[in-house]
């Protein structure tokens, strides 16, 4: 089996998985919400109508949809208009890492109209009488506290690496990949201390459910951070040693396994048909 067979295959089911299985999920999700609970009987979960919600689906759906067109467009120039990878081989090796980036998109504006959602639903919320967790929400009652010291040790691991390849000297390319870890982790901190201390982003959670909810997006943040430093070391040592062969295969497969593990682990641990949608009916009428 060729290294060209392999990269298109790699290619072609990065296209699938990102912009067509997953969406795929993520539209069912829409559609049961939208079918089990309707609005009059869950006004509580529609604070815009379900109209705009129905638009909204649909064009996530156009964009993933596009986004498969344009992949494929491209997997079928590269294989079959391009007569020699090595005069685009600059452009070949980061063209995954950036539709890999485009593939998310959809995923990040449906995250902040969810975002939106929930904000609204915080200001309309009347009721009065809130039930208190009495757990303490402590990181240690979320995850183990080996896995924090795994990603504290993979990210040390991972200046002493970049410093050693550049010969312990802080050149440009040093600088900008320990500086961006070290934002992402700290952006990843911030978000995990919000989600574990701060405010209940949906007022009608229940409090099993947010724990669940907690403690999936810590192991998630935890996941991302030490996969995304160990995918930066490997992506050094093929940079270094020029095998952009490789360097195709890597990008692309760093974000089929980084959506399987957040997207694809999300719909597997949270299925719809187990969540509670009582919370979010009309008030009884006594």
């Amino acid at each position: 089996m060729s290294i060209t067979f392999i990269i298109l295959l790699v290619l072609i089911c990065q296209v699938w998985l990102l912009s067509y299985f997953y969406p795929k999920q993520v539209v069912k999700r829409i559609n049961y919400v939208l079918t089990h609970c309707p609005e009059n009987d869950y006004p509580k979960l529609y604070f815009v109508s379900s109209e705009r919600i129905i638009t909204i689906k649909h064009t996530y759906q156009i964009l993933n949809y596009v986004l498969i067109f344009i992949g494929l467009g491209l997997i079928f120039y590269f294989s079959f208009i391009v007569s020699d990878y090595n005069k685009y081989i600059n452009i070949l090796d980061d063209l995954p890492l950036l539709f890999g980036i485009a593939q998310f998109v959809p995923l990040f504006i449906l995250e902040i109209l969810g975002y939106k959602h929930l904000k609204l639903m915080r200001q309309q919320q009347t009721q009065t009488t809130r039930k208190a967790e009495l757990q303490p929400r402590h990181l240690f009652n979320f995850i183990p506290r080996y896995q924090v010291i795994l990603a504290v040790l993979t990210y040390v691991s991972f200046i002493i690496y970049e410093l050693v390849i550049s010969n312990f000297t802080l050149n440009t390319d040093a600088v900008i990949k320990i500086g961006t870890v070290t934002m992402v982790n700290i952006m990843f901190t911030a978000i995990g201390m919000a989600n574990l201390y701060g405010k209940k982003r949906d007022p009608y959670q229940e409090n099993n459910e947010r724990n669940k909810q907690t403690k999936f997006v810590l192991q998630s943040l935890l996941f991302i951070s030490i996969f995304m430093t160990i995918y930066l070391m490997v992506h050094s040592w093929v940079n270094m040693y020029e095998l952009n062969y490789v360097e195709v295969l890597i990008d692309s497969l760093y974000f089929q396994i980084l959506a399987l593990f957040s997207i694809g682990a999300l719909i597997g641990r949270n299925k719809i048909d187990d969540m509670n949608f009582d919370v979010y009916k009309a008030d009884s009428i006594v």
